[in-house]
């Protein structure tokens, strides 16, 4: 399978990476079949760039984006965010009595 991922180059403490088309069993870092572009955290003014048409065209056939390149999309306009998906793995759990929580108990009158 296909998935579009991010590839990690610069140095140490200072990430940059570059959006690229990959065979998922391949490592992160190495063989990659297409760089699709860039992508820079710590940048202030342009933090990434993205081949559209690229991208596009591996999305129509059938490659997969990993969570973060799949929100610089959502932000670049090219995908949908959906309605009942997180974009995150982190999903915070509901709580199940909050009645019981300490922050949720009133207080009671002196």
């Amino acid at each position: 399978m296909v998935r579009l991922r991010l590839k990690r180059i610069g140095r140490k403490h200072s990430p940059h990476y570059r959006i690229v088309a990959t065979d998922s069993r391949s490592p992160r870092d190495g063989r990659f079949i297409e760089e699709l572009g860039w992508f820079n955290p710590k940048s202030n003014d342009i933090p990434y760039k993205i081949n559209v048409e690229g991208i596009k065209k591996w999305l129509s056939n059938g490659a997969q984006p990993s969570d973060t390149v799949k929100g610089l999309l959502i932000r670049e306009g090219i995908l949908e965010r959906d309605k009942g998906a997180p974009i995150d793995r982190k999903k915070r759990k509901p709580v199940k009595n909050p009645d019981k929580r300490r922050k949720h108990r009133k207080v009671a009158e002196a």
